[in-house]
């Protein structure tokens, strides 16, 4: 997968799109993801664009600053928001009142293509979350994850026969390091 860039897309804006603020955790503000922040006015934007949190300022949506993503992922339309959390992990952030969304075309045919390409790239990995729930989609199947909390990360490789694994484990679990050693990928 490609690194998301400062600078946005040409021709792409926000416009009218405020999904990001539905979709989106806000520490800062006690909201949770996939609820409307109460500050965002619909078509409008922001009410305390200005004074916002310092996560929202510091937000970059995937699809105005990453070439791979298409016209067709505007937020506003398909109801999704990709982001890239950090260095190792592309995430597909849905709305929770269109959970199955990721699953349509175009959008599944993309996914599949960045999952291959994420496998080809060591410690990349691809996640589409709705609701909380996280699925890790890898190019031979993708995984359900469930809900993925705050103690838990997601290891996922390649294995020795060409397929594809993930697992979900605690952070004080003793074998992580074997794990890891042994082909997974740390998430």
């Amino acid at each position: 997968m490609a690194v998301i860039s400062d600078t946005p897309i040409l021709g792409r804006q926000c416009g009218q799109c405020s999904m990001c603020c539905k979709l989106m955790e806000i520490k800062e503000l006690q909201k949770p993801g996939g609820s409307w922040c109460r500050h965002v006015s619909k078509g409008s934007g922001c009410s305390i664009y200005r004074d916002r949190p310092p996560s929202c300022a510091a937000f970059g949506c995937g699809y105005l600053h990453w070439p791979m993503a298409g016209d067709h992922w505007f937020p506003a339309r398909c109801k999704m928001v990709i982001v890239a959390e950090n260095d190792t992990r592309m995430a597909i952030h849905v709305d929770p009142s269109m959970p199955n969304v990721w699953k349509s075309e175009p959008y599944y045919s993309d996914l599949k293509t960045w999952a291959r390409h994420a496998s080809r790239n060591p410690g990349q990995q691809l996640v589409v979350t709705v609701a909380g729930r996280m699925f890790v989609i890898l190019p031979d199947k993708d995984v359900d994850m469930g809900i993925v909390s705050e103690d838990e990360i997601v290891l996922s490789g390649q294995m020795a026969d060409g397929s594809y694994m993930a697992i979900k484990v605690r952070t004080d679990d003793l074998g992580i390091e074997r794990l890891a050693n042994g082909g997974y990928r740390v998430r």
